[in-house]
């Protein structure tokens, strides 16, 4: 299966990668940065969809790699690094040091995903190990034409890539789905361990940049970076405010707690009403990891007790 490829403006690609997991259309991306300065790519996929992500910048005349970058290790954003820093021997690895023992050494890794994510986990392939001598040096990353942002909250090993004309957020600018109808979907993405407040100040560093043009890990862009990230930073205080009054009320002592407090946030959260617009499948997924999502709030506000 060929990857679908968007361009914005002269120098920007998203590269849509197709896993063979039902509902995981138009989701999972890598954007390819092929300016005058540089070319390099912003996370490059699960490694099922390797090949795809070689072919497609390939299609595009693409011979070279000045960097890959990672914003995080999660192995839907960064499982593919072993495969592309083979096509592209020597291109440096832009990766978060906590993340950078499990590039080099992915086994624990591979084996935490599939206990966590079972067989979309699986699906999603095993990576492989990137060389320690291929990892970015501080003198190399002193010349790249972007700054990293340290940005924990989604994941302890996330960076946020800033350039002159967008901003790359990885996770932490939540999620976002565009909508045929023009209205947008935008959730948490706050898996345990979650650290509110970690997460607020992500957000702000993210809008220090002022950059208006956001490009998400999933999935496209905004041209109102900053009004998304706003909305984003507002609903996460919406979330915590709201489940706190469930926790209270003894809201976690049941089994289903999960489900339940989804089922509330579909019916009460402005950013999650595009959710009836969403494919069958999509919807599916969606709700796995809203799941997850919640589960993050409930352990930040057990841990407040």
């Amino acid at each position: 299966m060929a990857a679908t490829v968007h361009q914005f403006g002269d120098h920007l690609f998203l590269v849509v990668l197709k896993p063979p997991i039902s509902g995981f259309q138009d989701f999972i991306g890598a954007w390819l940065v092929a300016g005058p300065e540089a070319i390099y790519l912003v996370d490059v996929g699960p490694a099922v969809t390797a090949d795809q992500l070689i072919q497609a910048i390939t299609a595009l005349g693409v011979d070279r790699l000045d960097y890959i970058c990672l914003t995080h290790i999660h192995i839907d954003h960064a499982g593919a690094v072993g495969h592309l820093a083979r096509r592209f021997p020597g291109t440096p690895v832009v990766c978060h040091p906590k993340g950078t023992p499990h590039i080099i050494d992915p086994e624990r890794l591979w084996q935490g995903t599939v206990k966590t994510l079972g067989e979309t986990g699986r699906a999603y392939g095993p990576m492989l190990p990137v060389d320690p001598s291929w990892i970015a040096t501080e003198s190399q990353l002193a010349s790249a034409p972007f700054h990293l942002l340290d940005t924990p909250g989604h994941s302890p090993h996330h960076f946020a890539i800033s350039t002159d004309s967008c901003l790359f957020a990885g996770e932490a600018a939540g999620v976002f789905l565009p909508l045929p109808s023009g209205d947008i979907y935008l959730r948490p993405a706050t898996p345990p361990r979650f650290f509110l407040e970690t997460s607020l100040s992500s957000i702000d560093q993210l809008m220090a940049t002022r950059s208006e043009t956001l490009c998400y890990g999933h999935f496209g862009m905004r041209k109102d970076g900053l009004r998304m990230l706003v909305r984003h930073r507002q609903q996460l205080l919406f979330w915590e405010k709201r489940l706190a009054a469930e926790t209270a009320g003894g809201g976690m002592d049941s089994a289903d707690f999960a489900n339940r407090w989804v089922d509330l946030l579909l019916a009460e959260d402005p950013l999650l009403k595009g959710f009836s617009q969403l494919a069958p499948e999509v919807q599916v997924r969606e709700r796995g990891f809203l799941r997850n999502s919640v589960k993050g709030f409930a352990g930040y506000l057990a841990g407040l007790e």
